[in-house]
């Protein structure tokens, strides 16, 4: 048994029993000092009336509950620990009254044992809260002092001028999972810094050097985040204390670090791919440009999907979703560790290789048209196939992110026009092309409203009688300018936007207008692009322009090109279905140089198929071409489809197409198409 501890015995002597218990009176019965006695668990087993009148709690309320030394139950245990250790152990701090005032408590705990046995605590309880006026002052300020340093939510150290721990509150014990906190006190800087921010396994040398990393920035009064070895981040702020000494807090800002690094991540990435976006793009060109110039040889790739479009809308848009999240999965694993992958919108994605990753470019573009071009598995649909346009640009002497940027658009819009599954590198002439394609197509726009337009007639021809059946009505421009614009090269540029809605219905109500006032009843054929159909806007204005002209419907017959076949979507079959129901025919053009499908064929409300001139106009020399033709005549007449043969040019033509069987003829044999009706 330690000698400071009270040590009592079970049996006391007779002789001294009078004194004892004299004694014992006199310490239970003094108003001006607190006495309790703990069990060894630290609940209240004797409370006297000193104590009651200095806490106002009666004996009543405490006797058999937790005495508690400190704001938490830890302080408490720590200070019985201590006092098992010393046999005496005395603290200070204010205590709460029943009125929920507080006062200064000097507190004085002994541990009492039976021989070895710790049979319990005694603690004599004194107030030491300072008197009059300036005592007063004291209490008011210490209370504030105490109060703000136990609630504030930011850990605080105080440290002297030599840089030792002076104070600690309750919540740096918290934060950093501290016990003991009491022998902190007296602790160098650098050994708590290793306790807070390096392994519990790091002696005081770990924490020298992480306080030299930090000193610069703390002594600036900057914060600092440091992170911790179980992954937070504690924001860290320094306050100089007159006289040398200094105040340090620590924060946990985990989560608002988090957040942050999300809102950046959602602000630099694409939210469906997670790839980079158009702004991280952006930001990693200026950020690798010297100056104003992009290091020589960086490479920029701009790709574009083909028959994204049709999967999206046949199958809807989680399924597009899905299948642009796994064409990015592709791109991640086949772009070198220096690129960057990123994705505009919609179908459209760019990649960049800085530096001398650039000479990978062409390689990766080929490797790339294989690689998306390989089958998407998206749920509960067979496989969709998807091919790439790619276009490339290399930085050169002076290259700008500005002009790269535009370098690969122009060089991505060149391989769009060579055709699916193609790249193309860019080269000044390209840009000169696509300047003059865009210039064009802004005055196309403007062609309607400028009186530019026309529209054209060339005669179809009924091969069993030889007189005109119909008239095809095709598109005519002539520019101010440049004068007559050819279709081959204006029409594409308004199927690439949605040009072609407008012109479409320009020439749709002017040949049937036209078409109206003929002398004879033959059919107005009018092309009617893809692009048109789907949402059920062209069988509405189809309606409307029969009933405003006057037109009869059987006379009106839409042309449709043969890339509809591979379009399942199936709004494009509905508008068709309608027009066809009421009473508009339906013709299928160009067929056979398109990706015909045969099992579809049969879906469509075909009355004609127009087979495309190239087979027609070698289908007397070639015996192969003139196959074609025999098959097409013979699957009109077993479908119950009337032909009709494009190109005828020759009387041997209009020999072959008419022993094959073909019903209608059109070609520069019956007639050019001529300009019967001026633009309005």
């Amino acid at each position: 048994m330690r000698s400071e501890a009270i040590a009592v015995r079970a049996e006391e002597p007779d002789a001294g029993s009078a004194l004892h218990d004299a004694c014992c009176r006199l310490v239970w019965t003094a108003t001006d000092l607190a006495f309790c006695l703990l069990d060894p668990a630290g609940r209240v087993v004797a409370w006297n009336p000193g104590a009651e009148r200095l806490t106002g709690l009666p004996g009543a309320e405490v006797i058999g509950r937790a005495f508690a030394y400190g704001e938490t139950p830890e302080e408490s245990a720590a200070a019985r620990t201590a006092a098992l250790e010393a046999g005496r152990y005395e603290t200070e701090g204010w205590w709460p009254r029943r009125d929920g005032s507080r006062f200064r408590a000097r507190t004085v705990i002994a541990a009492v044992r039976d021989g070895d046995t710790l049979v319990g605590f005694a603690q004599v309880i004194r107030d030491a809260t300072p008197q009059g006026e300036e005592g007063g002052q004291f209490e008011a300020v210490a209370l504030i002092l105490d109060l703000a340093l136990s609630t504030m939510s930011q850990g605080l150290c105080l440290f002297d001028a030599d840089g030792k721990v002076r104070l600690l509150n309750q919540r740096f014990f918290t934060m950093f999972a501290v016990a003991g906190g009491r022998d902190l006190v007296g602790m160098p800087i650098e050994a708590l810094w290793a306790l807070a921010f390096a392994r519990p396994d790091a002696g005081e040398g770990a924490g020298v050097a992480l306080l030299a990393g930090h000193e610069a920035s703390l002594a600036r009064g900057e914060t600092v985040v440091v992170p911790t070895p179980d992954g937070r981040a504690i924001a860290v702020v320094r306050r100089g204390v007159p006289g040398g000494a200094f105040v340090v807090t620590f924060e946990d800002v985990t989560r608002q670090r988090e957040a942050e690094l999300e809102i950046s991540r959602l602000a630099h990435h694409d939210a469906l791919t997670g790839l980079a976006n158009r702004a991280m793009l952006w930001r990693c060109l200026r950020e690798s440009a010297e100056g104003e110039s992009l290091p020589a040889g960086t490479a920029l790739l701009f790709l574009d999907l083909d028959g994204f479009k049709a999967v999206n809308d046949d199958l809807g848009h989680q399924a597009g979703d899905a299948l642009l999240q796994q064409v990015a999965e592709r791109l991640r694993r086949a772009m070198p560790q220096a690129g960057l992958a990123a994705r505009f919108g919609g179908d459209e994605f760019a990649l960049l290789l800085p530096g001398a990753a650039g000479q990978l470019a062409v390689s990766l573009a080929e490797g790339l048209l294989i690689e998306l071009a390989r089958p998407y598995a998206i749920e509960g649909q067979r496989p969709r196939h998807v091919t790439a346009s790619i276009g490339i640009a290399f930085a050169e002497d002076a290259t700008t992110p500005d002009a790269i940027l535009h370098q690969a658009d122009c060089a991505l819009y060149a391989a769009k026009g060579a055709g699916k599954a193609a790249w193309r590198p860019f080269t000044p002439e390209l840009e000169t092309e696509r300047s003059d394609e865009e210039r064009l197509e802004q005055d196309l726009r403007h062609a309607i409203a400028a009186g530019q337009l026309g529209v054209a007639y060339q005669p179809l021809i009924g091969l069993a009688h030889g007189a005109v059946t119909a008239r095809e009505a095709l598109l005519r421009w002539t520019h101010p300018g440049r004068g007559p614009v050819p279709p081959r090269k204006f029409i594409p540029l308004a199927e690439k936007s949605d040009l072609i809605r407008t012109l479409g219905l320009w020439v749709l109500d002017r040949a049937c207008r036209d078409a109206a006032a003929w002398p004879d009843q033959a059919r107005i054929c009018v092309n009617v692009s893809v692009r048109q159909l789907g949402d059920g806007s062209l069988p509405r204005a189809v309606q409307e322009i029969l009933a405003r002209t006057g037109l009869v419907p059987r006379r009106l017959e839409l042309e449709i090109t043969e890339t509809v076949l591979s379009n399942t979507a199936e709004g494009i079959v509905d508008d068709l279905q309608l027009l066809h129901a009421m009473g508009v025919r339906i013709s299928l053009d160009d067929f056979g140089v398109g990706s015909s499908s045969l099992s579809r064929l049969r879906a469509f409300p075909f009355d004609r198929i127009k087979l495309d001139a190239s087979f027609v106009r070698d289908a007397v020399e070639r015996p192969d071409c003139r196959a074609i033709v025999g098959v097409v005549a013979e699957l009109g007449r077993r479908l119950g489809i009337e032909t009709v043969a494009e190109g005828i040019e020759t009387p041997a033509q209009l020999a072959v197409v008419h022993e094959e069987g073909f019903t209608e003829g059109q070609g520069y044999l019956f007639g050019r198409a001529i300009i019967t009706a001026p633009a309005a």
